[in-house]
């Protein structure tokens, strides 16, 4: 019997060869392995051109991964810079292989040039940045998937707890306030009226670090492996989360809400949830991450020490009135 695997590293020759047996790409290819984590990254390399190659992780079928090559292909056709997949010759949009651990979809992907934007992304930077989300939810209004993907935040964080509350057996208090904070944030959002806070489609993973600014100043998207249907507002969650974790959130992200307010007005209730979504982000990554560590290695402030993850947790989740 083979020995069980969590998530393997595909081999580039292999891979090399699949593409060239699917696309129309003309060249001699060669792949290498550029980025390690919950999806693997390829650069390919077809004579002058460069495209992406994403390895999904095992955990979606075709039919629910599909929305996310869709989602981007639309994106691209109506004016946004983003990795748009590259069809095969049969107009497939991606391609599974069969991995020890199960079925993992593979896109390849027109390459991205440009700068990723960092911690030191400035007030008027995170203020356009919030304008862009509005835009993209604004077109995503009029995309029209034939398969439905919710997020399902919620169901995700009850099915990863266990993972945190492992990483704190020797604190019962903290384990008690993170069950409770889990029960109340799941309670108080599937409790939200969806015509006062509408949902829509999502980008997922709206933060700097997975912008780009290209040659001509655009702006790049990137990372959409966690787009779908949810609450429109908790997309801001994301953008808040990356600047509370790089000490940045007092000074970036009343201006993201600004920008994000001027092209597509909050609701007076969905600047309410605006709190809500914060905390649930916070603890749902520190769900993830404790979930996932087993599976990419270590991640920064998972590895012997996690306070400073949960002291966010707490912060963040007394501001919405949870303690």
């Amino acid at each position: 019997m083979t020995f069980p695997v969590v998530q393997s590293v595909l081999d580039p020759t292999a891979l090399e060869k699949a593409v060239a047996a699917l696309y129309d790409l003309g060249q001699t290819l060669h792949c290498r392995l550029v980025s390690r984590g919950m999806n693997d990254i390829y650069q390919l390399i077809a004579g002058p051109q460069r495209f992406a190659l994403k390895v999904a992780r095992a955990e979606r079928s075709d039919a629910a991964f599909a929305f996310e090559p869709t989602f981007i292909t639309y994106l691209d056709r109506v004016g946004f810079a983003v990795p748009a997949p590259v069809a095969t010759r049969e107009g497939r949009l991606f391609f599974s292989v069969d991995a020890p651990e199960g079925p993992r979809q593979i896109m390849v992907t027109r390459w991205l040039a440009g700068t990723t934007l960092t911690k030191t992304t400035s007030e008027d930077q995170a203020r356009q940045l919030g304008a862009w989300l509005a835009r993209i939810h604004q077109a995503a209004a009029l995309f029209q998937p034939t398969v439905r993907r919710p997020v399902d935040a919620e169901i995700k964080l009850k099915h990863r707890l266990p993972a945190l509350l492992e990483s704190v057996v020797g604190d019962p208090a903290m384990a008690a306030f993170l069950t409770r904070a889990a029960d109340t944030i799941s309670t108080r959002i599937a409790a939200l009226d969806p015509r006062a806070v509408p949902r829509g489609i999502c980008h997922g993973d709206f933060h700097y670090a997975n912008i780009m600014v290209l040659p001509d100043r655009a702006i790049g998207v990137l990372d959409f492996s966690d787009c779908g249907e949810d609450f429109i507002a908790s997309d801001l969650a994301a953008f808040f989360w990356r600047a509370d974790f790089d000490g940045i959130g007092d000074q970036l992200n009343p201006a993201f809400v600004a920008g994000y307010d001027a092209v597509r007005a909050l609701k007076p209730a969905e600047r309410a949830a605006l709190p809500l979504f914060r905390a649930a982000r916070h603890l749902g990554l520190a769900c993830a991450f404790a979930q996932h560590v087993n599976r990419v290695g270590p991640i920064a402030g998972f590895d012997e020490n996690r306070r400073y993850y949960l002291s966010m947790v707490r912060l963040f989740c007394a501001e919405a009135g949870i303690t």
